[in-house]
């Protein structure tokens, strides 16, 4: 998310809010030193102004960056797979990219839908602008926090739609904050996929991909394959929707991790 999101050299910077209590994060794999084994750990900084929240801020870093993951048991129970032998020699210890802010996530997949990479990032760039407060940082690529799901509810269909997208979209967009606020959709860590995925198609504009999308990178559900990607269906060379999920089915519990393997395989 321009403006919300940064990555400088190695390390990954973001503008957070918690409350009252905004500030920003900044957060490098330790790597390893000349002399010593490689560290599976990260280094967080973050601003003084978020001392109060600390402990909430790094619980969704952890959650961001899936520091549970036991990646060894995940690994040695998909590499037999011949499809994902490969890929996962050559990138071992994947683990799921999660969502510091989960309305923030959904927000970046239903302006995703249907448009490239690059034109979603450029409308996610206006929705920033457009609906999320100025905040001062020590990075220049850091100026705003996430987008308000209070600002969103409150504009009209016509200005989320002045960014650059459709009307039912931009309705899409309204109607979903509005249930995301009022707590009728929760969208948190280790919820339901079921629940979460049968709310999510009850609104219009959104499909089975973004309910699967989230269930994966929000609800962290190890479990979730978004089996109507393109990508996935052309590495499985499948598209009937019964196919996949028997052809996947030795994967479980981890075919969300089996995707990103999948995904990676296609980028070489």
């Amino acid at each position: 998310m321009p403006g919300v999101e940064a990555v400088h050299e190695d390390t990954y910077l973001r503008t957070v809010q918690v409350g009252s209590s905004a500030g920003w994060i900044a957060v490098t794999p330790l790597g390893c030193s000349e002399h010593s084994s490689p560290i599976n750990a990260l280094r967080v900084v973050m601003s003084d102004t978020l001392r109060p929240v600390c402990v909430t801020v790094l619980t969704r870093i952890k959650t961001l960056f899936d520091t549970r993951a036991n990646t060894v048991e995940i690994d040695a129970h998909l590499i037999t797979d011949p499809l994902l032998t490969e890929s996962i020699k050559n990138h071992c210890g994947m683990r799921l990219p999660g969502a510091y802010d989960s309305f923030e996530l959904l927000l970046r997949a239903i302006l995703g839908q249907q448009v490239s990479v690059k034109g979603a990032t450029t409308l996610a760039g206006r929705m920033v602008q457009t609906f999320g407060k100025p905040i001062c940082t020590p990075w220049p690529k850091l100026t705003r926090l996430s987008p308000d799901v209070r600002r969103i509810v409150g504009a009209t269909v016509d200005q989320v739609a002045g960014i650059g997208m459709p009307k039912k979209r931009a309705e899409a967009i309204r109607t979903v904050a509005k249930a995301v606020l009022t707590g009728d959709l929760a969208l948190v860590p280790g919820g339901d996929p079921d629940i979460v995925r049968d709310q999510l198609l009850e609104f219009p504009g959104i499909g089975e991909w973004t309910a699967s999308y989230v269930a994966m990178r929000v609800l962290a559900w190890p479990d979730a394959f978004p089996i109507g990607d393109l990508g996935l269906k052309k590495i499985l060379n499948m598209t009937r929707p019964s196919d996949i999920l028997a052809r996947t089915n030795a994967w479980k519990p981890w075919r969300a991790y089996a995707a990103i393997y999948l995904w990676l395989s296609l980028s070489g």
